[in-house]
């Protein structure tokens, strides 16, 4: 089904569309206007990942795979740099290893299999690893991997460290969905969520983002499921602007689902962005800079 004959009624047309070759797995905002995603093709037991610049959707780079194809996962992106990591044991949760990425051009930076991320900011990672009777810590540079300090004695000051990068940490402008309580949201609110479902009954919570003159709803309807007895979910989309809740754009994003899932939308700048069937990245202007 196409795009545009979804939403033909509605005022905004996506602005453009990234398609990955599988499963949009997660996916990071970077300094600069980047968009960092994580692809996983479930067949072939293949992580890869790619860099968009977020005004055009065009790809700086795609199809990034490491050398463990498919125990590996995006650890972090800091400022310009993007850190992987892979496990202790695969199929196991413990992390470990960093191998850090140039986000503009892709190009690795530094690798270091024997410790484990823990956090970083204001260009220093912070990692740690265990020893057979004790834990020790390291900064790094977070551009050259280079160890800057190591702590054998004592973790306190990282802990300090951390807490104080947690209440200062910058998430790039983005703005996530959160849960919709309709006996605390005001009026207009709840009059726009009334509108978008149309009488019918949304299964499992309703995420929303409220921003500016924009509302946005993320909802889940049950639908039939032709090849299974089991229920299936269609995630809808709807997005007003205010006042006169005229109509911006609606329809289904996500068909089929086994499951309703969270977080399938975000804001980021004059821009909102959401997944399409779990495959493409589509970005809607919804204000002028």
């Amino acid at each position: 089904m196409k795009l545009s004959s979804i939403f033909r009624s509605d005022r905004l047309s996506p602005e453009w569309t990234y398609t990955a070759e599988g499963t949009l797995w997660r996916l990071f905002c970077a300094s600069g206007g980047r968009i960092v995603g994580e692809c996983r093709d479930q067949d072939r037991k293949v992580a890869s990942f790619f860099c968009l610049d977020e005004n055009t959707g065009f790809p700086l780079w795609k199809n990034l795979q490491l050398e463990q194809a498919w125990w590996v996962g995006i650890e972090a992106v800091l400022e310009d740099t993007l850190l992987f990591h892979t496990y202790a044991k695969p199929d196991m949760p413990q992390h470990r290893g960093i191998s850090a990425f140039d986000v503009e051009t892709g190009a690795l930076r530094w690798r270091n299999d024997d410790i484990t991320f823990w956090f970083g900011g204001s260009g220093r990672a912070y990692a740690y690893r265990d020893f057979f009777e004790k834990r020790v810590g390291y900064e790094l540079d977070l551009k050259s991997g280079n160890v800057l300090k190591s702590f054998e004695d004592s973790l306190q000051e990282l802990h300090a460290l951390r807490k104080d990068v947690a209440q200062t940490q910058d998430f790039t402008g983005v703005v996530l969905p959160e849960p919709l309580d309709t006996t605390a949201t005001g009026d207009e609110v709840r009059s726009l969520l009334m509108k978008a479902l149309r009488g019918a009954t949304p299964s499992g919570s309703v995420e929303f983002v409220k921003e500016k003159d924009v509302v946005a709803f993320s909802y889940y309807l049950t639908t039939s499921n032709s090849r299974s007895d089991k229920p299936a979910y269609d995630n809808h989309l709807c997005v007003y602007r205010q006042p006169g809740e005229s109509r911006l754009f609606s329809g289904v994003i996500n068909e089929n689902l086994a499951l309703p899932v969270p977080d399938t939308f975000f804001l980021r700048g004059s821009r909102l962005l959401f997944l399409k069937n779990q495959q493409s990245l589509i970005s809607l202007r919804l204000w002028q800079s």
